[in-house]
């Protein structure tokens, strides 16, 4: 088991290139876990490329529906917080709910995110791709 946070999800829905190909192929065969907001915080990514005019109408639909479909095992956030709150100095609210579940679930995180993964004061295991 994985849990995985938007900056693995948004390129494996929403990015034809190298990135996208290489969250996809991590992801791929996995069971990958993420705390109910990965949909939202995912759909805000899509929803900043139609803005910006990197992704079309239609690739921003194929994104959505990409994401709707992934079999990801979906934990409440609210159980999170606690474990959250006490890494509010060091991670944003968000990244604390990834932490925080790759921290109960005893499994690695994987992210995008360079930074993320060199936060003081997190017990779990990072992959960074």
């Amino acid at each position: 088991m994985l849990v995985v946070d938007a900056s693995v999800i948004a390129p494996a829905v929403a990015d034809g290139g190298v990135d996208g190909d290489t969250c996809r192929e991590r992801i791929r065969g996995e069971v990958v876990a993420a705390p109910d907001l990965l949909r939202v915080e995912t759909m805000s990514v899509v929803r900043r490329h139609l803005a910006n005019g990197s992704l079309t109408s239609q690739q921003a639909a194929n994104a959505l529906d990409d994401l709707l479909s992934l079999p990801f095992v979906i934990y409440p956030s609210a159980p999170l917080l606690r474990r959250g709150w006490e890494l509010r100095d060091n991670v944003t609210a968000y990244d604390s709910c990834y932490i925080a579940l790759a921290e109960a679930l005893d499994c690695p995180l994987v992210t995008a995110d360079k930074r993320l993964s060199n936060a003081p004061g997190t017990h779990c295991q990072f992959e960074v791709i």
